[in-house]
């Protein structure tokens, strides 16, 4: 007899209970640094970037590089033919010019606007209070340390705007990164009495040396019947010193050759641009650092309150007061054998009460123009027409944190999203 010993065939014994299944959690999906930097931060607006600065040593090393400045100034970049976002600095004014000039203020604060379309019913789109910069004035001798005055100058170059005061000071800033800075006092202005409402800063970036630079102008005796000139001009680098304030100093270059005259300045191409005197302008040259002359469009002429220069997409433009109502935009071109003024488009307000303070077109596309008229209200411009269409009443259409009771001048420039540092820009 064969004995096999296994496993029988039993049946298994039923059970109420159900076995329990543990799942392992799914595991975390890293992704590299590099992918991080070089393909999602740029694509984050600049104030999510500046909180991110403290996750981790790597991407604030990271976002410290002038290279990811480009990139995210690349991504951000507007197509072409879309109107970006304006910055509205409003400013108190009075009607005594000289108490104007001569009162300091608190602060300065900065307002981001997104326009809507001109066909849209709503003016504005977004509003943002970028950021807000208060001054502490020593109240028994009414002076700050660094004085910000109520009149102010403002230029701007790829989201950094330099801020020219009623003084000799001048304050650089990065609304997007909330970077504010007041340059070391340069050259005195000899003059005691000014004719402009601020004095004038240039901000432009300078292709050969990869720097931002501010330039400025000064005279060293002040001549009130206006038969001598003793005008010089100074460079500043922006980032030259480092973190290190104390050894950022203003550079002389060689004199202008003629006057410069309160006026916005540009700058293109590598060169900024000043009105001179004479129905002239004044080149400076960033490469070589050398002034050349350039006659205004013919049958011009230039007064402070009624013409000034302009960057329209990429081409320096002069705005010339033709009659009451007439505006006509020139445009300095290249015709083949040296440059040359070529009439761009005449805007006709039809109404004598605008463009008396200001008129500046500040952005230009597929056709259309975005005008400042008279640091109040912003326009769309049909270039085909010349016809004029309210776009925002910039005292009635948005809050700007202003006082009542108070008068304001709004100055306007482009808005653009920068990472751009001030102390170690490139």
């Amino acid at each position: 007899m064969t004995v096999f010993y296994g496993i029988m065939d039993h049946p298994r014994p039923s059970s109420n209970k159900r076995r329990r299944i543990t799942r392992k959690p799914p595991a975390a999906c890293t992704l590299p640094d590099d992918l991080v930097i070089s393909e999602i931060l740029p694509r984050l607006p600049a104030k999510c970037l500046m909180r991110f600065k403290s996750v981790c040593r790597v991407w604030r090393a990271a976002m410290a590089e002038p290279g990811f400045a480009l990139r995210h100034r690349e991504h951000h970049r507007l197509p072409r033919g879309v109107p970006p976002p304006v910055l509205v600095m409003p400013r108190k004014s009075s009607i005594d010019e000289e108490e104007e000039e001569d009162e300091l203020s608190k602060d300065v604060s900065f307002h981001r606007l997104r326009l809507g379309p001109p066909t849209s019913a709503d003016a504005i789109d977004e509003e943002e209070l970028m950021m807000k910069k208060s001054f502490v004035v020593n109240h028994s001798t009414h002076e700050q340390a660094a004085a910000m005055t109520n009149a102010i100058f403002p230029t701007h170059c790829d989201g950094l705007v330099a801020i020219a005061t009623a003084g000799d000071q001048v304050f650089v800033c990065n609304p997007a990164t909330h970077e504010f800075v007041a340059l070391p006092p340069g050259t005195p202005d000899a003059r005691e009495s000014r004719t402009e409402p601020a004095s004038v800063a240039a901000l432009g970036f300078n292709p050969h040396t990869k720097r931002y630079v501010v330039a400025r102008y000064f005279y060293r005796r002040d001549d009130e019947d206006g038969t001598c000139v003793d005008i010089g001009h100074e460079l500043f680098t922006l980032g030259g010193g480092g973190d290190d304030d104390s050894s950022w100093s203003w550079e002389l270059t060689e004199d202008p050759p003629l006057p410069i005259v309160p006026s916005r300045p540009v700058c293109i191409g590598g060169a900024l641009y000043w009105v001179s005197t004479n129905n002239k302008l004044l080149k400076f040259s960033l490469s070589d650092n050398k002034f050349a002359v350039i006659p205004l469009p013919p049958a011009t002429s230039y007064h402070y309150t009624l013409a000034s220069l302009t960057d329209l997409d990429g081409n320096l433009c002069y705005v010339h007061t033709a009659s009451a109502t007439v505006f006509d935009v020139w445009q300095l071109v290249d015709d083949g054998g040296g440059m040359s003024w070529s009439p761009r488009c005449r805007i006709d307000t039809l109404d004598e009460g605008l463009g008396f303070d200001a008129f500046l077109p500040v952005w230009a596309g597929e056709g259309r123009m975005l005008v400042a008229v008279d640091y109040e209200k912003l326009y769309w411009c049909y270039e085909k027409s010349g016809r004029l269409e309210e776009a925002v009443d910039l005292e009635v259409d948005v809050d700007l944190g202003r006082e009542d009771g108070e008068l304001y001048l709004h100055h306007v420039v482009p808005y653009v999203e920068s990472l751009i540092s001030i102390r170690s820009c490139k």
